[in-house]
């Protein structure tokens, strides 16, 4: 199948690389964003995203994070920047490690998938990781293979990569609905499409009402801190990290090698925002909750200058799981949501994942048309969904 019109709404990450693949395959692809290019309140946005195989005791996501890691290798080369830096990723936790939890799991599955982490007890991390408060954290493991992307310059460069590709780009064009013949936008303009990929984000509940029982835009606070020793925080002493991340939500990055900022994030439950909410804001609560975690993780950092601050936007789902499937009512329309916050990482693979389901292919299960679905748990074994 190929020669098909097709019209993708939303230029953050799973719809750039969707309209690189299915130009690729020899489609004519239009691809529409309000803009500017990368969107300053869309999630794909900031200095860094984490790049990461950990996925406790469940291999599917391991292995879609290995063939991750070796396209962001691709992508450095083939990119001429290196916007991908494998610094290793850090998970620790202040007691033992044991079955059931997000650091065994994910260490006993790297092991059986004949990965090599290095375990650490707390007097190793404290010898090799000096910034971290001694004694505080006792178990866990450093992994090689990992580390971080610069996100907001990563989509910059695809965006940049699919224009000299064929597609065509048409940032200040606002999706507003579907119709029969494609999309209208915002200003009345009808674009004319045989398929239409709607990637819209943390404002997909919004633009689709219709998938608001299933999937909901949150709000997590970001943090950019200016440290006053920046060389105890470059990344062979400090490299990518997730504190006790399933159950504090806490993770960061090692000092940007352009920002100058050691960035700390809660990937945890958040908060129900639109993205274009005025309450999208650090809260003072937020900045409690920061200072607490880093007077008991980093003291270092605690007199740090808090240089830049930001909401990032999840679109959630109830399980976790990422939404490409096809819209059972208008199955020329192609829904891809829920990156409920650990979507970016996976970007090499994201496209044709949703080329293929485009052009007819099932949908993966885990990412099928699920309106009204029963869920029992949540399934991303990292993030914190209890509010702390």
């Amino acid at each position: 199948m190929s020669g098909l019109r097709v019209v993708v709404a939303g230029a953050g990450v799973m719809g750039v690389t969707a309209a690189r693949s299915l130009a690729a395959r020899g489609h004519r692809v239009t691809l529409c964003d309000p803009g500017p290019l990368p969107h300053p309140l869309a999630a794909s946005t900031d200095i860094s995203k984490v790049v990461r195989v950990e996925y406790g005791d469940d291999p599917y996501y391991m292995a879609l994070g290995e063939r991750s890691l070796e396209g962001w290798r691709r992508w450095n080369r083939e990119l001429g920047d290196a916007l991908f830096h494998e610094t290793g990723v850090l998970f620790v936790r202040p007691s033992p490690m044991a079955p059931g939890g997000f650091e065994y799991d994910s260490h006993a599955t790297l092991v059986a998938r004949g990965h090599r982490p290095e375990r650490l007890d707390g007097p190793s991390l404290a010898a090799r990781f000096p910034a971290w408060r001694t004694g505080r954290y006792v178990d866990g493991f450093f992994h090689a293979k990992g580390g971080f992307v610069e996100s907001g310059r990563v989509v910059e460069a695809l965006c940049l990569r699919a224009a000299s590709e064929g597609v065509t780009l048409r940032a200040g064009t606002t999706f507003a609905r579907v119709t029969d013949e494609g999309i209208a936008t915002a200003d009345g303009e009808g674009i004319t499409a045989d398929r239409v990929v709607l990637a819209l984000g943390a404002w997909t509940p919004s633009a689709l009402p219709q998938l608001a029982p299933s999937l909901r835009a949150t709000g997590h606070p970001v943090f950019h801190l200016r440290p006053r020793e920046p060389s105890r925080f470059v990344g062979d002493l400090f490299p990518v990290f997730g504190a006790a991340i399933a159950d504090t939500g806490w993770y960061g990055f090692p000092l940007h090698p352009r920002a100058g900022v050691v960035k700390v994030a809660r990937h945890g439950a958040g908060r129900a925002l639109h993205p274009e909410s005025p309450a999208r804001a650090v809260t003072d609560d937020d900045h409690r909750a920061l200072r607490a975690f880093l007077a008991d993780t980093f003291p270092d950092l605690l007199d740090a200058e808090v240089a830049a601050t930001r909401v990032c936007l999840y679109c959630d789902s109830d399980d976790g799981h990422f939404w490409i499937d096809r819209d059972p009512e208008r199955p020329h329309v192609t829904v891809v949501a829920g990156d409920s916050g650990h979507g970016f990482k996976f970007a090499p693979v994201l496209g044709d994942m949703i080329a293929d389901v485009v052009e007819g292919a099932p949908a993966e299960p885990r990412f099928r048309w699920r309106v009204g679905a029963s869920v029992e748990t949540y399934q991303e074994a990292a993030r914190c969904v209890s509010d702390q």
